[in-house]
């Protein structure tokens, strides 16, 4: 196996001016495993193909501004090669490959104990795809359903940018097992008490609490709990509020694949937000997912009271606090959970659903030298831009694709 010890990618140091730097950088290759019981490998060296960019970029350069990094970086190392959505190519095996991304010494990396560790590629602990090339668990290293690779041939590029939401596409399909379970532990009793046995109650559990959702926030990871609240459960209504008005990219994408789930635009004020909202859902939801970003979603939820009784809010956002007043809370048997997590099946999941899916015409692809030649201005216009894309990627190794 060919042995590199340097490329040329994107990384994150703590620095206040410049936290975020491309040129030349080390890699490293130490074993790592899957999840515990599996032996730990040192990684296969793969080539990125195309990569995507992910709001926890955003949030790791910040970070890295504020000198809050250290925690994040690879052991014994001073910056984190980022990126954790997109596609690779091994050349030991002449193929294409996705990465498991969260990987580590749990038994289930999705729900690890105390005593349990876990990293993720790009992100926590492990270096990730924004490179040329780097080293990949070969566990980890995640086939595409051969039906839809042109055997012998380059990956086709709108396939590779439907890939690119492999990541997102997982925490939801996460997202949507852990909200089963816990409608059938939160809830069955309300349907036991109506002479249903307990199996019976807890699917039906599960089928009346996906009857009414709201999804507030609509990035990529709104727009995808959508999508793969609709796959699993058709008969769910769903409500999605966004910031923009009615009509933008995101919306119509929606309406014209899912016409039956709705847009609306957040109002100034919150009370009028979650009146819209039932009048759209024909009543309060059982289930609010918060994917906006914005301390206002709780405050819909909660101080508008706007979740039903015995519903969940699931907490997908990173930084708001979620507030709520203890009586009515209490009384009205909501739950709040949050969890931030995927396993190999989601993620395979997640992969078979994309290959299927229209995702690449949300994709905005930019030519590789906008990002190397001004790694902090190209972030802040992908990400603050009043014209940024839905997806935004760059291909790294134009010859592994078409």
């Amino acid at each position: 196996m060919m042995v590199v010890d340097k490329t040329i990618g994107t990384y994150l140091v703590n620095d206040a001016q410049s936290s975020l730097r491309y040129g030349e950088v080390n890699l490293i290759n130490p074993p790592r495993r899957e999840r515990r019981g599996l032996p730990e490998k040192i990684g296969k060296l793969c080539r990125t193909v195309i990569a995507g960019f992910c709001g926890t970029d955003w949030e790791l350069m910040q970070m890295g501004m504020q000198g809050l990094l250290t925690k994040k970086f690879p052991p014994g190392q001073k910056r984190l090669i980022n990126g954790h959505e997109g596609v690779v190519w091994v050349p030991d095996e002449e193929r294409y490959a996705i990465v498991l991304i969260r990987g580590g010494g749990a038994h289930d990396p999705s729900r690890f104990e105390s005593d349990e560790s876990y990293f993720e590629y790009g992100c926590d602990g492990a270096d990730g795809l924004m490179s040329l090339e780097n080293y990949y668990n070969a566990d980890m290293l995640l086939k595409i359903p051969e039906i839809y690779l042109a055997k012998g041939k380059v990956l086709d590029r709108k396939l590779a940018q439907r890939l690119v939401f492999s990541d997102p596409m997982a925490c939801m399909l996460f997202q949507c097992e852990r909200l089963g379970d816990l409608l059938m532990g939160h809830n069955w009793r309300v349907y036991g008490a109506r002479g249903l046995d307990k199996m019976k109650a807890m699917n039906e559990a599960v089928r009346d609490g996906f009857a009414r959702v709201v999804i507030y926030g609509l990035g990529s990871t709104g727009m995808m709990a959508a999508m793969a609240i609709k796959d699993l459960y058709p008969h769910a209504n769903i409500v999605t509020v966004g910031r923009t008005p009615p009509g933008g990219i995101k919306d119509r994408f929606l309406r014209k694949y899912w016409p039956d789930i709705q847009y609306l635009q957040a109002e100034s004020d919150p009370a009028e937000t979650a009146r819209a909202i039932i009048k759209g859902l024909e009543g309060r939801p059982r289930i609010f997912m918060a994917t906006s970003g914005n301390a206002i979603e709780s405050n819909v939820a909660f101080q508008q009271g706007l979740l039903d009784n015995n519903g969940i809010y699931t907490s997908f956002s990173l930084g708001p606090i979620v507030s709520f007043d203890s009586m009515p809370f209490g009384f009205k048997n909501q739950l709040v959970y949050g969890a931030i997590n995927f396993r190999r099946d989601h993620m395979e999941a997640a992969v078979n659903l994309l290959c299927r899916l229209p995702m690449d015409e949300l994709v905005r692809e930019y030519p590789l030298s906008n990002l190397t030649s001004d790694p902090l201005g190209f972030y802040e216009t992908i990400y603050r831009g009043s014209r940024r894309a839905v997806k935004s990627v760059v291909i790294w190794n134009e010859e592994l694709i078409r």
